[in-house]
């Protein structure tokens, strides 16, 4: 049997295998592309299907690289299809949560939410099964300790040092009928493998909260359990929130990441002038209950007070005692600090949530009004004109510091574009008077309360708070208390020795303690200061407050006198620099007089 050679490419894989001198067909080779691949791959009613589409019998071609050729189409094709239902079947998944199971939730590190749930876990002794912590000293920063009030347990228990779990390690539990998975991470504050510290000493981070269902409902009642059991904790406290540079620059983070809980100071502690105190807080509950009313109104849901007068007349004490009783947050902002400026201004306050005290202390210490803009604009072309800062030296001589943050950009956060409403703005002053108009108008500054020095009333409500009747001690055979279960008893007891009862006692004592003392001429801080020095000791306190109060009589001359005499070396400098300047001026003038009186002379010569 005559046998015809077949010529196939060079280099080509596919060759034709002969069987008894017959060469075979590459269709029915188990190797060959249309035949075994298709086999393997379980697709040969698409790869019959493309053969169809592409030009029928071209796979069995007697011309093997046709074949190879139309095979590696049809291949290129299926792998087309398939990466596109892939990526079909992906986006069906994503779109459409067919398989997901979970909720994630994140929360950023000085956020109101981010404290909330820290505390709630803190509740559910989620850190009994951490076994990373932080300890630092105990201090007044609020962090949530393993060892806080109703949280202690053996081994935990240590009142000058606070154990802080890091979360760093995911944490599963179980709240509310649904297993949930938290883990600290650090978000967007790890630049450059940098991380991003707070006042307090930890890492700025992220904690991020997986529920695993697929109901919404639960991440809501999550976050509604967790500030209803916030609230309840930070009643007896204030909690004040500060900023902290450290953290300040940094976008990602929130500016409020220091925050303090101090103890709530009861209104009657604070020693005002009467009804001041209710008249600010029934003003501020008032407003707070309005929100619906002041949109309909259409006017701004914002508040602004004012609270302005000489030094230690309880301005801070008022605004503390404000938050307690109502409930609210205190953030406060120095204006003074070098990276405040405009743009962050806006952005801290933005930050602010509804219900809570904005407040600025020494308002009038960040920047002057505008006359004493103009007199320093004045005083710096004079020291210019008259050469004082030839060398550079002495360009802001007597200046008082300025803040970064500009007065537009302090209205502009109060009642202008950038400003946000829900919250009660406080800010205090020693001197009004260096105040600008336009921060004092109605809608940035609502009410105004001045505050004054000790009246003869307020020094007698001071020593009656200082002094409570059992701290009497009118004679030294005076019942032992140990013999009686009841102060009340203990009281009769004192009454029927002495027929004068402890609390006439002390009013008389605080009536004689107030007639000592002049009106309007100490504080309350001073008062208090001196009473101080007498505690538990009310009889002392009343024999010495006439020389205590001669002596600060003496002591503020002396300190007059001082201030005096620092005005008038100023002043006399002052006065010695102009002359020297003016000097100055005649020297250089009757140079120029001369130069030009030889110079005329040169000219004439020629003629």
């Amino acid at each position: 049997m005559a046998f015809e050679p077949s010529f196939f490419p060079m280099g080509s894989q596919r060759a034709a295998r002969m069987r008894g001198g017959v060469v075979q067909n590459e269709e029915s080779s188990w190797f060959m592309p249309s035949g075994g691949i298709t086999r393997i791959m379980g697709f040969s009613f698409v790869m019959s299907l493309l053969r169809k589409v592409l030009g029928g019998q071209a796979g069995s071609d007697s011309t093997g690289g046709s074949s190879y050729f139309m095979d590696s189409v049809m291949l290129f094709l299926l792998g087309t299809i398939a990466e596109a239902s892939r990526r079909l079947f992906a986006w069906v998944i994503d779109r459409f949560k067919l398989f997901q199971y979970s909720i994630t939730a994140q929360f950023t590190e000085g956020d109101p939410v981010y404290e909330w749930l820290i505390h709630l876990m803190t509740e559910e002794k989620i850190w009994l099964r951490s076994r990373q912590f932080r300890v630092t000293a105990a201090s007044s920063l609020r962090q949530w300790t393993v060892n806080l009030e109703g949280n202690k347990t053996e081994g935990h228990v240590d009142e000058y040092a606070e154990y802080v779990p890091t979360y760093e390690d995911a944490q599963l539990f179980r709240f509310g009928g649904y297993w949930m998975e938290v883990k600290r991470g650090w978000g967007n504050n790890r630049i450059n493998g940098q991380v991003f510290i707070n006042g307090a000493g930890n890492v700025v981070g992220r904690l991020s909260l997986t529920i695993y269902t697929r109901d919404m409902g639960a991440l809501s009642a999550l976050v509604k359990e967790a500030r209803r059991r916030y609230l309840e904790t930070s009643r007896p406290h204030v909690v004040v929130h500060s900023i902290d540079q450290a953290t300040a620059m940094h976008v990602g983070a929130s500016p409020w990441s220091t925050a303090k809980a101090k103890s709530r100071r009861p209104l009657n502690s604070i020693i005002l002038q009467e009804g001041v105190i209710k008249s600010l807080i029934d003003d501020a509950r008032e407003f707070i209950k309005s929100e619906g009313w002041y949109t309909r109104a259409g006017i701004p849901h914002r508040r602004g007070y004012l609270l302005y007068g000489p030094p230690g007349t309880g301005k801070s004490s008022t605004i503390y005692a404000v938050a307690g009783e109502l409930g609210l947050e205190i953030y406060s902002l120095s204006l003074a600090a070098g990276f405040v400026d405009d743009s962050f201004l806006a952005r801290a306050v933005s930050s602010i949530p509804k219900r809570a005290i904005f407040l600025i202390e020494d308002i009038d210490c960040a920047f002057p009004s505008r006359e004493d803009e103009e007199a320093d604009t004045a005083s710096a072309h004079l020291a210019i004109a008259s050469g004082i800062n030839q060398f550079g030296m002495g360009m802001h001589a007597g200046r008082r510091p300025r803040s970064s943050v500009t007065l537009s950009g302090l209205l502009n956060v109060l009642d202008g574009v950038g400003s946000e409403e829900g919250k009660l703005f406080f800010a205090t002053t020693n001197y009004i008077d260096r105040l600008d108009s336009a921060l004092l108008r109605p809608g940035r500054i609502d009410k105004k309360i001045q505050y004054k020095l000790a009246t003869k009333a307020q020094a007698a409500a001071l020593f009656l708070r200082f002094y409570p009747p059992e701290s009497l001690s009118l004679n030294t055979d005076k019942p032992n208390p140990t013999q009686f279960t009841d102060e009340k008893e203990m009281e009769k007891e004192k009454e029927k020795e002495t027929g004068v009862s402890s609390i006439d006692t002390l009013r008389l004592m605080a009536d004689k303690f107030a007639d000592a003392v002049p009106e309007f001429e100490f504080s309350t801080a001073e008062l208090q200061g001196y009473l101080l020095m007498c505690k538990e000791q009310p009889e002392e306190a009343v024999k010495g407050v006439v020389a205590w109060v001669e002596q600060e009589k003496v002591d503020r001359e002396a300190r007059k006198q001082r201030e005096e005499e620092r005005k008038r070396a100023q002043k006399e400098k002052a006065s010695s620099g102009e002359t020297v300047r003016r000097g100055r001026q005649g020297a250089a003038g009757g140079s120029q007089a001369v130069a030009g009186t030889k110079g005329g002379a040169v000219a004439a010569t020629p003629a």
